[in-house]
């Protein structure tokens, strides 16, 4: 099982990074996302002969999601917290990339803020913890790995993006160590990225 699981570790935690090194637009990235998500789950039940449950997945409840938006919007308001720190002191932060979610419609939104909070979630939290735990039975290094490569992933968002990465990474982390409850993650990640890339920016539009 510990083979099978460093392989899918390889593949998966390593398919991100494949995919900054191709020319894709941003729906053909959307699409390829959706496909490892796919991967990972054929992974999981035909190589590795286990369900999503080995990943934290839980009946999702009317707790789950009241606890998810609420942990969703308490990183979004450290999000505001974070960035007008990272700006007082003059870390870079990438206006490009921001300015390339602004410019999308708000189905193209939508998809990509599903797609953030499911597929990252699986990956990053569900998937990379379980394994690594399931190899080194170290909760320190199967938690810090993944936020350290969710982190690395993000590189070209800028420094000063990638201190709040680093934070609300580890956040979910510890959330997800604690209540092993990857729905629960999903919901927190979803709520985040709608008020950040959806809402928000409607609401400052209409002013």
């Amino acid at each position: 099982m510990n083979k099978k699981s460093l392989i899918g570790l390889i593949l998966f935690l390593g398919f991100p990074f494949l995919l900054q090194l191709l020319p894709l637009d941003l729906m053909l990235g959307e699409v390829a996302f959706w496909i490892l998500l796919l991967g990972i789950l054929l992974w999981i039940y035909f190589v590795e002969k286990r369900t999503i449950a080995s990943i934290g997945w839980k009946k999702i409840t009317s707790k789950t999601v009241f606890a998810g938006i609420a942990l969703g919007i308490l990183v979004f308001i450290l999000l505001g917290v974070f960035t007008t720190a990272i700006r007082a002191i003059g870390l870079e932060l990438n206006q490009d990339t921001a300015q390339l979610f602004v410019n999308q419609p708000l189905p193209v939104l939508l998809l990509v803020a599903l797609r953030a909070a499911v597929v990252e979630e699986v990956l990053f939290r569900g998937y990379a913890f379980e394994r690594i735990y399931g190899i080194t039975k170290s909760k320190w290094l199967a938690g810090l790995v993944p936020v350290i490569l969710f982190m690395l992933v993000h590189l070209s968002w800028g420094v000063g993006h990638l201190v709040f990465v680093f934070f609300a990474a580890g956040l979910f982390m510890l959330v997800y160590i604690s209540k092993r409850n990857l729905p629960l993650l999903m919901i927190a990640h979803l709520t985040t990225d709608v008020i950040t890339v959806i809402l928000l920016p409607l609401l400052l539009a209409s002013q």
